[in-house]
């Protein structure tokens, strides 16, 4: 088993930045370190509800990563964000940096562990202006037989003269797939946000979203582009459970692999 010692590494985030809790539907894997590929990817959501106060809102992103060392995997993101209600505009809102650590050899251990710490740098002004965010945790995955489930816990702190709280937000992320085809495999997705430690607010007034995911995976020989290269990608629809949640949350990924 190896095991990476990755206190020095989050002091160094918690010094050199800001990340928070965007809305970022994806799940994030122990397993996608990605090393000797370059990889372009998108990530986007559209929340659906006929009331202004929770639907409306989109996110995208564009990301551009790769595998730093067989156990680190590094990306940075620009990220979009359409805030609900109407006649809001859709902004560049933040410049992040990601990154996923491997802590231990897939199948070494009862289960497969990660560690995942973001700095997120608002790039936003005026009446639109938003604070800086640190976001970290554990990332947890098992395989049973044909199925994958991976558990992610995220913290965060905002940072900067626009924050608006100095306590610690708490999010979730689950996902269980059945591994049954390359091309399409199923999946059951769960988001949810508790609010902040200290004072979590009652569960109806949390966020928390789930539904089925498909997720797929194509070769690019299997697409006549050539002999190498991957396109993954991602389609589901999340049912907003409480009434601060919106009633449905499309959401999409797509992913583009190349070796070098």
């Amino acid at each position: 088993m190896r095991v990476v010692t990755v206190s020095g590494f989050a002091a160094v985030l918690a010094v050199l930045a800001p990340v928070g809790a965007h809305a970022d539907y994806h799940i994030v894997s122990p397993y996608e370190i990605d090393l000797g590929e370059i990889e372009i990817e998108h990530n986007g959501s559209a929340a659906i509800d006929h009331r202004t106060p929770v639907g409306g809102a989109t996110s995208y992103t564009a990301e551009f990563g790769t595998g730093l060392t067989p156990w680190w995997h590094s990306e940075v993101e620009f990220g979009f964000d359409r805030d609900q209600g109407d006649d809001q505009p859709t902004l560049l809102r933040e410049f992040v940096w990601e990154n996923m650590i491997q802590l231990t050899e897939p199948g070494s251990t009862f289960v497969d562990l990660g560690f995942y710490a973001e700095y997120s740098q608002s790039a936003t002004t005026g009446v639109y202006a938003a604070s800086n965010q640190a976001t970290f945790g554990p990332v947890v995955a098992k395989e049973i037989g044909r199925t994958t489930t991976t558990v992610n816990l995220f913290f965060t702190r905002l940072l900067g003269p626009d924050q608006t709280t100095h306590d610690t937000d708490m999010s979730y992320r689950v996902q269980s797939r059945w591994n049954i085809w390359a091309p399409l495999s199923p999946a059951i997705e769960v988001y949810g946000d508790a609010g902040v430690l200290r004072s979590m607010p009652d569960f109806s007034q949390q966020q928390f979203l789930a539904g089925p995911v498909g997720i797929g995976v194509l070769k690019f020989n299997e697409l006549g582009w050539g002999t190498a290269g991957k396109l993954k990608y991602e389609a589901g629809w999340l049912f907003g459970a409480t009434p601060a949640t919106a009633n449905g949350t499309l959401r999409w990924r797509a992913e583009v692999e190349i070796p070098f």
